[in-house]
C-alpha cells in the first residue's frame, strides 16, 4: 500500500468520525443534564471536540506519516513494507511507530482543530445545522 494512503486514510478518518461522535455525544449529554445551550457553550463544545479530534487523528496517523517520511527521503527499490518491517524488527519493535510523535502533536492538533472549527462554523454560516445540534 503506498505510504500516502497509510498516513491519509487514518488521519482524515479518525479527525472527522471522532469529530462528530464527540460532538455528538456532548451535546446530548449536556441536553440531558438539562444544562442551557447558549452561545458559549455551541463554541466551548465544538473546540474541545476538535482538539480531541485532533489528538486521536494524530496518533492514528504518526506510524503512516513516519513510514511516509522514510519513503520519501529514500531513493531506491524499497517499498513501504520493508521500512515498516525494519521498523517493527528494530530495537523498540512496534512502539518504533511512534517515535517522534511528542513534537508532531503541537502542529497537528493546531493545524486540525482550526480545520474542524472553520467546518464547524462554514456549516452554522450557510445554514446548516452544527454537528450536534
Amino acid at each position: 500500500m503506498p505510504a500516502i494512503l497509510l498516513k491519509q486514510v487514518p488521519y482524515t478518518i479518525t479527525k472527522n468520525c471522532s469529530f462528530d461522535m464527540l460532538t455528538m455525544s456532548a451535546y446530548r449529554i449536556l441536553r440531558e443534564m438539562g444544562y442551557a445551550l447558549t452561545a458559549n457553550v455551541k463554541i466551548a463544545v465544538p473546540l474541545l471536540s476538535a482538539v480531541a479530534a485532533a489528538i486521536l487523528s494524530c496518533i492514528s496517523s504518526h506510524p503512516g506519516d513516519m513510514l511516509l517520511s522514510l519513503v520519501n527521503a529514500h531513493e531506491g527499490p524499497k517499498r513501504t513494507r520493508d521500512f515498516a518491517k525494519e521498523i517493527l524488527h528494530g530495537k523498540d519493535g512496534a512502539r518504533g511507530f511512534l517515535v517522534g510523535i511528542k513534537p508532531r502533536f503541537l502542529h497537528v492538533i493546531l493545524i486540525v482543530t482550526v480545520q474542524l472549527m472553520i467546518y464547524d462554523f462554514a456549516k452554522r454560516l450557510v445554514g446548516i445545522a452544527a454537528t450536534g445540534l
